[in-house]
Order: structure tokens, then C-alpha cells, then sequence
């Protein structure tokens, strides 16, 4: 997850007091993943969205938002919307919140990113919170367990409990990819780095995988065994095997190999899965020239997007050049 990217184009500490003053000089909806709170918002209150995101999709919650007005949209239907001045709070930093999470939250919710923004008004905070792979977590003030419904914390049923405390003995796979100019300094080459890994304290093994790489030239060995297993032809280019080592704590599976660009952009496409974890993907459309992703695709995002649509975006920008 990477909302703040998502939202202000960049990366969550390089956001400044000016892009959100930016951001909310239009009209502003919370959403499924996003929570706007002003300046005036009690504590506690930030710690049951925290749990929420935790218990669900994972989040960002903004505090020193302008405050939530209703506005008529068609017929009887009101929506909620934030504009305009931001309200800064009046929490102490970033620090002082961070103990007093660890403090109220249980399991200690590890991966929260939490970003200051101070003027002489008061302090801004962003907060970038990850869906867990330790749920269900509770906020120890009112003993409750909060999951994100229909744009808001509500408490979570029991049933839904217990099957967050299920899923935490299950195995929960990731596919991290890193895809950089290759060291060779040759324009037309790229260096792909991929480890799928097992992000919960459950091992397993027995991980297939599948790796597809569209629209490149050809992929080079590079002294590495995996790469001489890709087949293909036509520009396209697929891996698929299955590891037999156990995935536990910073065991992971690493792929590396080296691609020729076509000077245009390509797909990386990971698939990994399991019985006992399930599946899961990244897609992504590299950009070789500009060096960026043009669009991208991970398992746990609330929009999902297929190679197929990735495929879709490529043919446009091939028609254009």
C-alpha cells in the first residue's frame, strides 16, 4: 500500500502543509481506505480508525482536515464532504501518539507510518496504515474490535472476530518488486529483483508462482538458474515453478533476472500461492525511459486491476507513439 503516493504523488514524508491545503481547496469524500479528521478530534478516536484499517484493507486517516460538511447531492441523498480551511490539532508529535498506540491497541500494530507537519498554528498528522496479517486487533479502552463498514469504524460481530483470529494462523504470501536500469549502463536493460515472502509468523511451503513479463525484447539468463526457465516468444515471457523451502521469518524466495526494453513500457506480472494462503498478485506497468510505474496492482488494494487491464493501458500508449 502506498495511498499518500496515491493521493498527492508522492511519498508520504514529502508531503507538505501546502499539498494539503491543496488537497482539500476542492471538495474532499472519505472513502473505504481514507478518514479525514479535524484538528478538534479526541485521541481515542483516532485509535478505533487505526484498529479498523488494521482489521481490514488498511488505510489513511488525515488529521487537521477542514471539518465534514453535508451537502445535498440528488434527491434525498446527502453526502459528506471536507473543504477548504484546514483545523490543526493540538496532539503533542508523532512520538507521544506512537506510545500511546503500542499502549491501546492489541496485538502492537507494527507497520503504521506516521507523518508530522508543524507551523505555528499547530501540528498536522498523516497516518499510513497497514491491512494486518496479526488481526483482529482491540482497542483496550472499550475492549471493542472495529473494522472500516461503509466509510466509517464500526464494531465488528463476533462472527467476523473470530474469523480475523482465524486468519491470523494462516500464512499471508507477498511479492515485493523492484525493477531498476541495469548496472551495465545499457539503456535497453533492466534489472528485476522479485522476493515472495510469507509475511505472517505461520511457515509454509509448497509456494508456486507464475511471473509474466509482456513486451520486452527477450530475457537474459544472467547466470541466474531461474531466469533460463522462462519461455516465450512475441515479446512475452513467462517463469512458473514451485519452491519447496519453507517461508518463515526473512526466508523468502528470491527471483532475479535481466530484461531487454523495447524502449517502451512493459508488464511484470507475480503471481504466489498456496492451500494454506491462498493467492496472491502484483501487477505493474513499468515505464523503462522515465523510470516509474505508469500503473500498478497489488493484492489488498480496494480497486483490482487484471494484466489484462495493464495490457489495455499499454495499447493506448503504443497507439500514441
Amino acid at each position: 500500500m502506498n495511498l499518500a503516493r496515491q493521493i498527492f504523488d508522492k511519498d508520504l514524508d514529502k508531503v507538505t502543509l501546502q499539498d494539503l491545503e491543496a488537497y482539500f481547496s476542492t471538495p474532499r469524500e472519505e472513502s473505504s481506505v481514507l478518514e479525514f479528521k479535524s484538528g478538534q478530534v479526541k485521541i481515542n478516536s483516532i485509535f478505533k480508525e487505526i484498529c479498523a484499517f488494521l482489521n481490514t484493507e488498511g488505510g489513511l486517516i488525515i488529521v487537521g482536515s477542514p471539518k465534514e460538511r453535508k451537502v445535498q447531492k440528488t434527491g434525498r441523498v446527502q453526502r459528506r464532504i471536507c473543504q477548504g480551511k484546514l483545523i490543526p490539532s493540538g496532539f503533542r508529535d508523532k512520538q507521544w501518539i506512537a506510545g500511546l498506540i503500542a499502549a491501546n491497541i492489541v496485538p502492537y500494530p507494527a507497520g503504521i507510518h506516521i507523518h508530522e507537519i508543524s507551523d505555528e498554528q499547530g501540528n498536522y498528522f498523516i497516518f499510513e496504515v497497514p491491512q494486518s496479517s496479526n488481526p483482529p486487533h482491540q482497542f483496550l479502552n472499550d475492549g471493542r474490535y472495529y473494522i472500516r463498514l461503509e466509510k466509517e469504524a464500526k464494531p465488528a460481530p463476533h462472527g467476523l472476530v473470530e474469523a480475523l483470529f482465524y486468519k491470523r494462523v494462516r500464512a499471508q504470501l507477498r511479492a515485493d518488486v523492484s525493477i531498476q536500469a541495469s548496472q551495465s549502463q545499457r539503456a535497453t536493460y533492466n534489472q528485476v529483483q522479485i522476493d515472495i515472502r510469507n509475511t505472517s509468523s505461520f511457515p509454509t511451503d509448497q509456494v508456486s508462482y507464475l511471473i509474466r513479463v509482456l513486451n520486452v525484447e527477450e530475457i537474459l539468463p544472467n547466470g541466474d538458474p531461474s531466469a533460463q526457465s522462462f519461455s516465450g516468444e512475441n515479446g512475452n515471457f513467462e517463469l512458473h515453478g514451485c519452491a519447496q523451502q519453507a517461508l518463515v521469518d526473512e526466508k523468502t524466495l528470491p527471483i532475479r533476472f535481466e530484461l531487454v526494453n523495447k524502449q517502451e513500457p512493459f508488464i511484470v506480472s507475480v503471481i504466489a500461492w498456496n492451500k494454506e494462503a491462498g493467492m496472491f498478485k502484483h501487477h505493474g506497468l513499468f515505464d523503462p525511459v522515465n523510470g516509474h510505474y505508469i500503473d500498478r496492482f497489488q493484492t489488498g488494494e480496494p480497486q483490482e486491476k487484471t494484466v489484462k487491464d495493464l495490457c489495455d493501458t499499454l495499447q493506448e500508449i503504443r497507439n500514441q507513439l
